[in-house]
């Protein structure tokens, strides 16, 4: 753990309900401001933490996470929230997934008979410019370990942020061929990049609220999924290492 220790740790979600029971634990807690948005900040399960929400989608996470890093230099951001699981990644509601790897799941071009990655269109760049096409994002490999070693029950793989969820089974089928991944989200990888970025660690976990390819609502749990992501954010500052 190694290389990532400061005073405090970023716990950031999309939607409050994804916070509900965190905020209940806090203790000492104030609230600030940034920008518009409500933050907080106090003690969770011993940790000096901030505590912020997103807001759902790609856009809204990469613009409240930026003025986050503009303004405060947390040890980690560390990501909960409630994901979709793929057909074949062996998840089930209220299980937790660890994201290994982030991928822009439907950034591209679809055409009649396939769909190709924005970066595979050989786009021209120019670095010194604009910032380059990232299609996927690795997260941080020493603090994925440490998570895994504390929540040994939850999957990690592949997570997958699209604009369109994946209502439908062909869809869902789809995405999971073309990326690997094992969970769905909105806000992931946008998340990913900005922490890239700003060489901040990023550890994202989410509970499983549904399957994707249905919207089925007897097939979904939203509650379940956020609160299994919360324990497990619990479990992980119980454990945080001393600095």
């Amino acid at each position: 753990m190694a290389g990532f220790h400061t005073d405090m740790l970023l716990i950031l979600a999309a939607a409050p309900l994804e916070t509900t029971l965190l905020r209940k634990k806090i203790t000492n807690m104030q609230t600030l401001h940034c920008g518009s948005i409500q933050i907080f900040t106090g003690k969770l399960q011993g940790q000096n933490i901030l505590l912020s929400h997103g807001g759902v989608g790609q856009s809204n996470m990469a613009m409240q996470l930026t003025r986050l890093l503009s303004e405060h230099v947390p040890l980690a951001v560390l990501l909960c929230g409630c994901g979709g699981s793929y057909p074949d990644s062996g998840l089930q509601i209220g299980d937790l997934a660890l994201a290994r790897e982030e991928i822009f799941g439907d950034l591209g071009v679809a055409t009649a008979d396939k769909f190709i990655l924005l970066d595979q269109l050989d786009l021209p760049q120019n670095p010194p410019l604009a910032p380059i096409i990232q299609q996927s994002i690795t997260l941080n490999s020493d603090i994925l370990i440490w998570a895994q070693e504390i929540l040994p029950d939850a999957v990690c793989g592949t997570f997958v942020t699209v604009n369109s969820c994946s209502g439908y089974s062909d869809l869902s089928t789809a995405l999971q061929q073309r990326t690997g991944g094992i969970c769905e989200n909105m806000e992931g990888a946008a998340a990913a990049q900005v922490c890239a970025a700003f060489k901040v660690p990023l550890l994202e976990l989410r509970g499983i609220s549904n399957p994707t390819g249905t919207r089925d609502p007897q097939q979904w749990d939203i509650a379940r999924g956020t609160e299994a992501a919360q324990l497990g954010i619990l479990d992980l500052l119980e454990n945080w290492p001393a600095a």
